[in-house]
């Protein structure tokens, strides 16, 4: 039986690979994780998937390859850095993300400076919308990219 850290890895390790689309030759994505599971602990397939991504080899041999290469050297070795981890793991679909624990009073308090809106809730980005005016340095850049026309050769 695993606890509730191995089945969120091996949960999230199964969801690295089908939001990617690595290639694993025909095998269904949970297929290949419990086959992994014989072999390494949760937490370094999970680990071995990400390093896969950060070095662009988005097949199940390099993440076998890698695991590999880590048994025998007793530890897994790993390129990327957590901002890279929350980026690939961030919005998984399927994998439900921990809330963070914060004392029901900070959340108060918070609440409070941010004018009763619920802090736990990202707000949305606005999209970019450029201005309307036209600067001049933009009249400059948009004379530039126009291709010379024949009056303007003959001149």
């Amino acid at each position: 039986m695993r606890d509730s850290t191995e089945k969120a890895a091996v949960q999230e390790a199964i969801a690295l690979l089908t939001y990617y689309g690595f290639d694993l030759a025909g095998e269904a994505a949970e297929l290949f994780v419990e086959r992994a599971l014989k072999q390494v602990r949760a937490d370094w397939l999970r680990l071995a998937i990400l390093e896969a991504l950060y070095q662009g080899r988005y097949k199940g041999i390099s993440v076998q390859q890698l695991l590999e290469l880590w048994q025998r050297r007793g530890m897994p070795v790993q390129h990327f850095n957590g901002e890279f981890e929350r980026l690939m793991c961030g919005s998984l679909p399927g994998v439900v993300q921990p809330e963070e624990e914060i004392p029901e009073a900070q959340v108060i308090e918070m609440e409070e400076e941010a004018g009763g809106r619920d802090m736990r809730l990202h707000d949305p980005i606005n999209p970019f919308t450029p201005s309307e005016v036209r600067s001049p340095f933009q009249e400059k850049l948009r004379h530039l990219a126009q291709p010379e026309s024949d009056e303007d050769t003959l001149n």
